[in-house]
């Protein structure tokens, strides 16, 4: 029986991660390629009859919200749609979504500094994943975040001190942002973080692959069950305490046993493997 390796995982994502259904689960225990996509279909199958709230997808229209308030924090809750959050030269902070004219798809309101963002139900039966769009005014920001179900995020030119993601059945890219601290808490997820740096990144996850892209960390805690990490990391190996749990045979990066460094990598993949290389 063979272990779990990124291209049978990658393949399992790309079928699951943007349906809309309720999230699959996937054994613990080690399957071989047959096993994993007789386990994904059964799951998948049964899922789809679950929704979070039909809604009627006739007359859909496109709507704006904005607010001009101070905004520093922002929390969202969304589920069945393609989210994409970015700051702009402006001074207002403006969504831009899709529901039906005859229903309310999504609340929003505002408590002193912090924006709340909340999607009552999802469009059912769409050809294509509605595109959702929140445009923030280009500052630093305290917290944002996230909660999602099978939605796919884009995070573009985000300057926060703190960053929380949590979801099922997810797809997260993270590109050209600034974090004080990123953490992401998944089930079936596909991550890729490119070209960001941050104090501390922190990764747990099910089912997943974390692809780093010339990211910038300080400290790096990631641990899945089944997936991989791979990727670039911007640094020198003698600048950080390395600890790596994987089977020998399936990661590059070994434990350097560096205890002084002011920097730290901890990895961990029960079922899967790691094939990091760092670029100092």
């Amino acid at each position: 029986m063979k272990q779990i390796l990124l291209s049978v995982v990658s393949a399992a994502l790309a079928a699951a991660l943007l349906c809309s259904c309720a999230p699959f689960q996937i054994a613990s225990k080690v399957l071989d390629e047959s096993d994993l996509a007789d386990a994904l279909e059964q799951e998948l199958e049964a899922a789809s009859a679950q929704a979070v709230q039909e809604v009627q997808t006739s007359d859909l229209t496109r709507r704006t919200y904005t607010t001009s308030q101070n905004i520093t924090k922002v929390e969202i809750e969304e589920v069945g749609a393609n989210l994409t959050i970015k700051t702009a030269d402006t001074d207002e902070v403006r969504v831009t979504y899709i529901e039906p004219s005859a229903q309310t798809l999504y609340a929003f309101e505002v408590h002193g500094s912090t924006l709340k963002i909340r999607k009552l139900g999802r469009l059912e039966n769409m050809s294509s994943t509605p595109a959702t769009v929140i445009t923030l005014p280009a500052r630093a920001y305290e917290n944002i975040e996230i909660n999602a179900d099978n939605a796919g995020l884009t995070l573009e030119d985000l300057d926060v001190r703190n960053l929380e993601v949590e979801a099922k059945n997810l797809s997260l890219k993270m590109e050209e942002s600034t974090a004080g601290e990123l953490s992401v808490n998944a089930d079936n997820a596909a991550i890729e973080l490119s070209k960001m740096t941050a104090k501390k990144i922190e990764i747990e996850a099910d089912n997943s692959v974390v692809h780093f892209d010339q990211t910038q960390a300080s400290a790096y805690a990631c641990d899945l069950h089944n997936g991989s990490i791979e990727g670039v990391l911007i640094g020198r190996n003698d600048e950080y305490n390395i600890k790596v749990s994987a089977r020998d045979e399936y990661t590059n990066l070994k434990t350097n046993g560096n205890t002084t460094a002011q920097k730290s990598i901890d990895f961990s993949v029960d079922n899967g493997k790691i094939q990091v290389r760092l670029l100092g």
